[in-house]
């Protein structure tokens, strides 16, 4: 990895007038310039599987030929490049089917490829790119009634490092079976729209999401980041009472169980 350029990735930038800025996302590219109240935005785009260690900016380098600008008018000296979660749903496919005994948990950390957005402000956007490919799945009992999610393979290695700073979003998934038989997973899905997006010790992370299995439901719940030490990038969306979330349960055991 070249200069780690962690400490001004994700904070405001003041690019100065006609410089082209790269930031290096694992593989990825997003570029920027100014010219006044002109912006031109270009993104390298790539599929999740081709990512690399290659991490910081932004940094003073043209963009190659033949990628698509994105022009923009806005005013402002100051420019944030905002990771968030994709709207459409993560499915994360296990590379192995793994079992969960009544009454126990298992817990595991996912890395989730972001939406990038460069913003002036909350409320002006310059542009915003998916910067990694993914493959689709659907997600329900069948494609008629489901809906298209992205599909990830999970691999579990829990005697690896922690990973270093990276484009990528971090979620901690707790499983919980509070029913009578082994639960076996095959596919976890991740709704995005309740979960933040925060900075926490150079990466980037979201609330824990906490699924709990009992014999006729599963019941999700988000545990927020409440420790000072959590930067809040982006929030997520508040449920009263937790029912267009907890509704989704009833479909995500259907689909992920095989008793």
């Amino acid at each position: 990895m070249r200069g780690a350029g962690w400490g001004k990735m994700w904070h405001s930038f003041r690019p100065k007038n006609d410089i082209w800025y790269r930031w290096r996302l694992n593989g990825a590219s997003a570029y920027l310039r100014k010219s006044r109240d002109s912006w031109q935005v270009a993104f390298k785009t790539i599929h999740f599987q081709d990512r690399d260690g290659e991490f910081g900016g932004p940094e003073a380098e043209d963009p190659p030929e033949g990628l698509s600008l994105i022009h923009a008018w806005g005013s402002g000296d100051s420019v944030f490049l905002h990771p968030f979660l994709s709207a459409m749903p993560y499915v994360l496919r296990m590379r192995e089917k793994f079992r969960v005994a009544p009454g126990r948990h298992c817990r595991f950390t996912a890395k989730l490829p972001p939406l990038l957005k460069f913003e002036l402000a909350p409320e002006k956007i310059l542009a915003e790119e998916m910067p990694f490919g993914m493959s689709k799945t659907f997600f329900g009992e069948n494609p008629m009634s489901g809906e298209i999610c992205h599909s990830l393979v999970l691999a579990f290695d829990h005697d690896a490092p922690p990973p270093g700073p990276s484009a990528f979003i971090y979620c901690d998934v707790l499983i919980t079976n509070s029913s009578k038989a082994t639960l076996e997973l095959e596919r976890v899905i991740v709704h995005p729209e309740p979960l933040s997006v925060y900075v926490h010790q150079n990466r980037l992370v979201t609330d824990t999401l906490e699924l709990d299995y009992t014999d006729a439901d599963c019941k999700p719940r988000v545990e927020k980041c409440a420790s000072s030490s959590y930067r809040l990038v982006s929030a997520g969306a508040r449920y009263s009472a937790g029912e267009s979330f907890a509704r989704r349960g009833v479909d995500f055991i259907k689909d992920i169980t095989t008793i």
